[in-house]
């Protein structure tokens, strides 16, 4: 057995040790137009994912394929409903402020402040005392769907939940250059 692949659980556990937890994380969103910032109210979150497409270039019967143009998906979390702090109320003004329900108008005048926010995500490790393991900067996030609260007479021993769908320009990752050139070396 040559080449034997040592499948041990002493094995397994020296190369992942302790791992990461999915619960441990801290989310900052500030509303534009309020002075509320969500944190511990977000119940639920993900790490956004970026997809680099594939331009395939067809070549005499084969294809080439070559690295596209990045793209980002739209962020969606799940956040508890307070009394302490009407959440789904903020989120809603702040949709409406972008484009109201009645008027299909914008309240938003060019020398306001923006109508967008930026918005951060971080991953802890199991004591939560030392720096994220992962930050995640969302750049220019507005709400696309602020989710219905859903409601039902036979439900007990829970919490009220809804979802919100962002979108956003971009994401940076702490730790990682965001020059323009990639920070490539010239």
């Amino acid at each position: 057995m040559a080449d034997a692949i040592d499948l041990t659980l002493n094995d397994f556990k020296e190369k992942i040790g302790l791992g990461t937890r999915p619960n441990r994380y801290t989310v900052s969103l500030e509303i534009p137009g309020s002075s509320f910032t969500l944190t511990a109210e977000v119940s639920a979150a993900s790490i956004p994912g970026s997809e680099l497409p594939a331009i395939r270039v067809p070549f005499r019967g084969r294809i080439l394929k070559m690295p596209g143009d990045r793209i980002y998906s739209p962020w969606t979390f799940t956040v508890y409903d307070t009394t302490k702090a009407p959440i789904w109320k903020h989120l809603h003004d702040w949709s409406n402020s972008i484009n109201t329900h009645a008027g299909n108008i914008t309240d938003w005048e060019p020398d306001d402040d923006p109508f967008v926010a930026n918005w951060t995500i971080k991953h802890h490790d199991l004591n939560g005392e030392s720096a994220p393991i992962k930050q995640i900067n969302l750049v220019n996030c507005w709400p696309t769907l602020v989710g219905p609260i859903e409601l039902a007479a036979g439900v007990m021993d829970t919490l009220t939940t809804f979802t919100c769908t962002a979108e956003y320009e971009y994401f940076t990752v702490a730790g990682q250059s965001d020059d323009d050139d990639g920070g490539r070396d010239e």
